[in-house]
């Protein structure tokens, strides 16, 4: 049986990959610092007959990413690594708590820097095997009201590009995923308008998108023609998709409302 790890496999995107991935005949190993709900999870893919394995984990903490990769060497060699876990924080930057701020830099970005390179070190990746990063569309079109979480989201782009470059001769293939909006309650949380929520993109649509994508060893994947021309549009014309995306998140935010620092995922 080939193996995933998926980290934020607790809801949302993650919990929709975790069901695509079983389906293909993988276990499931799931990381998440909601053990409730990952365990919920846990039990409703066992009794479909599916294999999973929850790791509870805060990742915002470095040391507890030593420790999940301290568990992960128990383990048998990794197909496919999926990171998928993200936090975010809305709200004017100015007013926000700067600890919260650093904790999403320490989810979405360092995180998977750390797990990826123990894993490789270790030699816990096998070849043939890809690693999928999480990325937002956001690094095509910004996202004024969550600053730090698009850093977060075109660092770790960044950083994907270039591992993909080193990994390639190792027969490590890598993919980068930029998720428009989709229908989560992470979206819903740090969304301020939430009318149109319907017309978002189903986290089961979008983890059919990755599987595709990774199945083919393609190395970006923009889910969706609304989102490819809007990440065109991005490109070309980045003033006018940034008004765009101010008058949809920015100007909706009340200006006295204190930093949205939920961390659900």
């Amino acid at each position: 049986m080939k193996h995933c790890v998926i980290t934020g496999v607790a809801s949302g995107i993650g919990a929709a990959l975790a069901w695509r991935y079983a389906r293909a005949g993988y276990e499931i190993i799931g990381v998440d610092r909601n053990a409730p709900l990952a365990n919920t999870l846990k039990q409703k893919l066992e009794s479909g007959g599916f294999a999973m394995r929850f790791i509870p984990a805060e990742l915002s903490a470095e040391h507890a990413v030593k420790r999940l990769l301290e568990t992960l060497e128990d383990y048998t060699k990794i197909d496919v690594l999926i990171h998928s876990a993200g936090i975010n924080t809305v709200g004017a930057f100015v007013r926000s708590d700067i600890k919260t701020q650093c904790a999403v830099l320490d989810v979405n970005l360092l995180a998977p820097i750390l797990l990826t390179n123990g894993l490789l070190a270790n030699d816990r990746v096998r070849r043939g095997s890809s690693v999928i990063f999480v990325s937002s569309l956001s690094r095509y079109v910004s996202y004024p009201g969550a600053s730090v979480y698009a850093a977060s989201k075109d660092g770790i782009s960044a950083y994907a590009r270039s591992l993909s470059v080193a990994l390639h001769p190792e027969g490590v293939h890598v993919l980068t995923v930029f998720p428009g909006p989709t229908r989560t309650p992470h979206a819903r949380e740090h969304s301020p308008d939430n009318r149109n929520e319907a017309k978002r993109m189903p986290p089961e649509v979008l983890a059919e998108k990755i599987f595709y994508a990774q199945s083919k060893k393609h190395y970006t994947l923009i889910p969706g023609f609304a989102n490819k021309l809007f990440a065109f549009t991005g490109n070309l014309f980045p003033t006018l998709t940034e008004r765009i995306m101010k008058r949809t998140i920015l100007d909706k935010l009340p200006p006295a409302l204190p930093a949205n620092n939920k961390h659900d995922k």
